[in-house]
Formats: structure tokens, C-alpha cells, sequence
């Protein structure tokens, strides 16, 4: 950007139309986020460091979200009616859960299955 001044002596910013464009687009992006924002007020959200280990493998799906509401894996096992170390061995890959484990798993969490599996 440039800065430049018009006979009245008012300053101006000179944009390229690529700096402009993504001026636009940055903007328009936000609008989109925040009026998601409104529309799921109570959808749940998950801090972007935890989505980013989830979405690279880092971290089990289940385990960014279980975290992200602040429940331990003890917590997160009694509120599905599950053991802990069955949380604990789906988080660490060890196994793939049934069913009915995940629709237990996700309705504690207030989510849908296909939120928690790999």
C-alpha cells in the first residue's frame, strides 16, 4: 500500500486490485464467520490448536472435542455410561469402537457421530 494526497490535502491509500481483492475477501469472510456465530450460538466450537492437531493426526477426534469441553476421560466414560479405558484405547487408536460406543460417546458430548470418529 501507498499512502498519497489529494489536492485538498486529505491523505489516501493507494491499493493494487490484488490488495483490494483481499481486503474484500478477508472481509467477507468474516462476515460469514460471524453471522455463524450468531445463527449456532449453542453449536458447540473447539479451540483452533485442537482442531488443527485432530485434522493432522496428532489428536483423536474424540479426544480434540473431549478436551475442548473441558472433560477428562473419566468424566467424558461415566457421562456415556463406558469405562475409562475404553475412551482411553479409542483416543490412542487401539480400537475401533461399535456403534453404539460412539452414539453413547457423542450424545455426551452433544455432537453427532461422524464429529468423533477418524
Amino acid at each position: 500500500m501507498n499512502e498519497a494526497v489529494n489536492l485538498k490535502g486529505d491523505k489516501l491509500i493507494v491499493l493494487t486490485e490484488e490488495e483490494y481483492r483481499t481486503i474484500i475477501e478477508d472481509a467477507g469472510d468474516a462476515a460469514i464467520a460471524e453471522q455463524a456465530m450468531i445463527d449456532y450460538e449453542r453449536a458447540p466450537s473447539m479451540p483452533s490448536e485442537l482442531v488443527l492437531a485432530s485434522l493432522n493426526g496428532e489428536l483423536h477426534p474424540l479426544a480434540a472435542w473431549r478436551k475442548s469441553v473441558g472433560l477428562t476421560q473419566a468424566d467424558l466414560a461415566a457421562a456415556a455410561g463406558l469405562r475409562p479405558a475404553t475412551v482411553s484405547d479409542i483416543e490412542s487408536r487401539k480400537i475401533d469402537p461399535r456403534l453404539s460406543t460412539l452414539k453413547a460417546l457423542a450424545k455426551a458430548l452433544k455432537l453427532g457421530i461422524e464429529d468423533i470418529v477418524d
